[in-house]
């Protein structure tokens, strides 16, 4: 049976990637690029759902999130945190008329850096106590 916790941090950090993802389609970030675009979300969602199938099947558990949580926040941290980053979240605000639009677009950044990091430490920490229940 699936962690509740985990589920919970899981369907999370997929909402707010889905919600970056449209924050990106609606700034038309992604027009000179709308093939690679699509074909890049079409796989990554499928991913997605391919993973949530194996995980509530119990085929994969809180080690594999914990890595996904620690792959999502990498790419994160270069493509928006990053000193070099090409759109940082005031960068992200400042394309937006709406200063609350703006703030919305900018704070799923960090809304998803946050639930990526609590995914990463909260998967490591159940996959570490359920292999030393097992060893036990």
């Amino acid at each position: 049976m699936p962690d509740k916790t985990l589920t919970v941090l899981v369907l999370g950090a997929i909402a707010l990637s889905a919600a970056h993802d449209l924050d990106h389609l609606l700034r038309d970030d992604l027009s000179l690029v709308w093939a690679f675009a699509a074909v890049f979300l079409t796989v990554k969602y499928a991913l997605i759902g391919a993973a949530l199938h194996f995980y509530f099947r119990g085929k994969i558990g809180a080690a594999f999130w914990a890595v996904i949580g620690c792959l999502g926040a990498a790419a994160l941290w270069f493509a928006h945190l990053s000193p070099g980053a090409e759109q940082r979240p005031p960068d992200i605000y400042a394309m937006y008329r709406s200063p609350a639009a703006g703030l919305i677009a900018s704070g799923l950044v960090y809304a998803m850096m946050l639930s990526l990091v609590v995914l990463t430490l909260y998967g490591g920490w159940r996959a570490f106590r359920g292999a030393a229940r097992k060893a036990r």
